[in-house]
């Protein structure tokens, strides 16, 4: 038999070919290889792998076996009419080091694989505790075990022509008069009929939806997707920044993405892939990593995978894609943020002086000053989110069980709601409180110094508000002082790449961001925020021509014209991501933007649905400009770059040329008392800061 070398699309896709390409495939002089398509070498899970066992040219299927630690598994594997080799689902590993062996006459090969629980962790450290299980509250019975695992099932729903999904109780009998097709985005038309897959991994619940057509006979060879998936896979990601101290809910149901699934996608979500659970992108992507090795296993390769969700769920899939790339090739971040390092203290630091400040004096208009945001902005952030800094917050905890919440005097012992506590396997912890480290830092910061530069403050509102803003303690409590951030969590903040700077795997993928414009509401969602990201690619790569900026009209619910912006978004990605698959060259940014869609540019569009080709900008005065302005937030105002990711400034003596007023000597005496060590430096980088420490990291 004639073996083809390699599969023609799946390993120009960087998903198929970045996962392959990190392990090592070993090779005898003769060309007989093993490799393991499901997932690096190093992270196996669950105890089996999809392995394909590749021969020279020809040489005989027939005459190959394969051992897994000694043990022959060769009926495991089929010949794969794509590849041309051998192909199966290998089980029965053991936790830690396996061997495959390979032999076809005098030919032998051998691999190595690691594997692991398929409950985790793998590489993001001692699971979280205590933890609650939400087995039950999702649908799939009592938990199985203290990781909170449950049975696997299978459900079916079709798509009424009242345009709902409705349960299919059994698949295999007659179809109901109700059910409409899917005509999928490679033009083929199937029964609209889905079939989801749920169950845990790595203590998360997953479901995977994709359009199936049932059929009575298929149970004898095991199931196999049909006609209609179209070979991609979407994730959904979710949004918010929570502390919880539990799984997480979610149904089938929530998997019946009816605009991906009525394309041909496969759809999946997971409870960990919700940033309100536990707001740590390590973690996430370890789930993730292992969702696709599932995927893999079960369904199939995916020709791509790109990642869909907003505000919280855009944070992960940047962030993600920074610190394991290659389980996305396509990002839509929508609502975006760069990442999770969004000073979201100092809108709680300020709302703290508004509310004990004369408010003939700070006007509104004086406020947004300061804030950068409009009215409403700030305030709606400390509502929203100061809640997941303070150690006592009961509601961020999640936890049924609320005797095992920390209080400082009755259970300094207990959980803790802080985010840092989330991530504690990264930041370290105090030796002395047993606490996680906390990064968070406003020491020298000039608060509303762009307010004074343009004379919307005076110069004793601006010393007022320096002299008074204060800080938060390691329980998220205000403070007189100001908040110092712990270096060492601060240095792993940025070595870890929970910071986005751009880097690792972002530079090659599509990055098509869609908002709708929500800075005139008071909506904590800014424009502005795209554009940050931008600068943090530009910085990193030295070109952000791999991210595409797209703005709409306030919510989309324009009456005149609208643009279903998400909808669009997916089509074009799937252009543009099938352009790259059908390249053979190697993945670079080059390649990302070669393959651009001619609708793949910034733009944005007015309330009548017209679509206004223009380049963002922070400071630009075009059309988009005037319909949607861009505003900006309190580290802004306070001096720092469009990039906005220094947690912890360098300072710098105080230089009376930059403030473009005049202090007396009074007033001079009063801000050097305020900052007595110098003020930030925003000309450096910041304290620790520092590219990524790496890929695919262990804690």
């Amino acid at each position: 038999m004639t073996m083809k070398r390699i599969f023609p699309l799946l390993f120009a896709c960087s998903a198929f070919s970045l996962i392959l390409g990190s392990g090592v495939h070993s090779q005898s002089s003769g060309g007989l290889e093993i490799a393991i398509l499901s997932s690096r070498l190093e992270f196996v899970s669950g105890g089996d792998a999809l392995v394909e066992v590749r021969v020279p040219e020809g040489a005989a299927l027939n005459d190959i076996t394969l051992a897994l630690n000694g043990r022959d598994v060769t009926p495991g594997l089929k010949p794969d009419t794509e590849s041309g080799a051998l192909r199966g689902l290998i089980g029965g590993m053991k936790l830690g080091e396996n061997l495959l062996a390979a032999k076809a006459g005098n030919l032998q090969a051998t691999l190595k694989a690691t594997n692991y629980p398929v409950t985790g962790p793998i590489l993001s450290g001692p699971h979280l505790t205590p933890y609650e299980c939400r087995t039950v509250e999702s649908g799939l019975g009592p938990p199985l075990d203290d990781n909170c695992s449950a049975a696997r099932r299978i459900d079916y729903f079709y798509r009424a022509s009242d345009n709902t999904f409705k349960p299919l109780a059994d698949p295999s009998a007659p179809r109901p008069s109700d059910l409409v097709t899917a005509t999928t985005n490679d033009g083929k038309t199937v029964p609209y009929i889905v079939r989801v897959d749920s169950g845990t991994i790595n203590r998360s619940i997953y479901r995977i939806a994709i359009l199936d057509d049932p059929q009575p006979t298929e149970g004898n060879g095991g199931w196999k997707p049909g006609a209609g998936w179209n070979r991609k896979l979407a994730v959904g990601f979710g949004g918010g920044a929570g502390t919880q101290y539990n799984q997480g809910v979610n149904q089938a149901t929530n998997a019946l993405n009816h605009t991906y699934l009525s394309r041909g996608f496969a759809f999946m979500i997971s409870t960990e892939l919700v940033n309100q659970q536990h707001g740590n992108a390590v973690l996430q992507g370890e789930a993730l990593m292992m969702l696709k090795e599932y995927f893999i296993e079960r369904v199939g390769a995916p020709k791509w995978t790109v990642g869909h969700g907003g505000s919280g769920g855009a944070i992960q899939q940047l962030v993600i894609t920074q610190i394991f790339p290659g389980l996305l090739d396509g990002l839509q971040p929508t609502l975006s943020y760069p990442d999770s390092s969004l000073h979201t203290a100092d809108c709680g630091l300020l709302q703290t002086f508004w509310r004990k400040s004369d408010p003939a004096v700070w006007t509104d208009a004086k406020k947004m000053a300061v804030e950068g945001f409009t009215k409403g902005t700030c305030a709606a952030w400390e509502r929203s989110f100061v809640p997941v800094l303070t150690a006592t917050n009961a509601r961020g905890c999640a936890l049924n069980d609320a005797s095992r919440i920390y209080h400082p005097v009755n259970n300094p012992k207990g959980a803790r709601c802080t985010m840092q506590e989330m991530r504690a396997n990264i930041y370290g912890r105090d030796p002395k409180t047993g606490f996680a480290r906390k990064p968070q830092d406003n020491t020298g910061l000039e608060y509303g110094l762009a307010a004074l530069q343009s004379g919307a403050i005076t110069v004793d509102e601006f010393l007022e508000l320096n002299e008074k803003i204060g800080g938060n303690d390691i329980d998220g409590n205000f403070v007189a002082e100001r908040s110092s951030g712990d270096v060492i969590a601060i240095r792993a903040l940025y070595e870890s790449g929970l910071v986005n700077s751009g880097g690792g795997g972002l530079a090659n993928v599509p990055i098509l961001h869609a908002r709708p414009y929500t800075d005139a509401i008071g909506d904590i969602h800014d424009r502005h925020r795209d554009l940050t990201i931008r600068a943090r690619l530009q910085r990193a790569n030295g070109r952000s021509d791999n991210q595409v900026i797209w703005t709409g009209p306030p919510r989309e619910r324009n009456q005149t014209g609208g643009v279903d912006l998400t909808s669009l978004s997916i089509d074009v990605m799937n252009r543009w991501l099938d352009a790259m698959a059908a390249d053979s060259a190697p993945l670079s940014t080059d390649k990302v933007v070669r393959h651009k869609p001619a609708e793949a540019v910034d733009a944005c569009w007015d309330a009548a649905g017209n679509r206004i080709v223009e380049a963002a900008s922070f400071d630009g005065k075009g059309r988009c400009n005037a319909l949607y302005p861009v505003h900006g937030e309190p580290r802004l105002m306070a001096g720092a770059p469009l990039t906005n990711d220094v947690v912890k400034c360098r300072l710098k003596p105080i230089d009376y040329a930059v403030y473009k007023t005049s202090f007396t000597e009074q007033q001079k005496a009063r801000h050097r008392a305020i900052f007595p060590e110098g003020v930030c430096d925003f000309s450096k980088p910041g304290v620790e800061q520092r590219p990524i420490k790496g890929v695919y990291q262990r804690y």
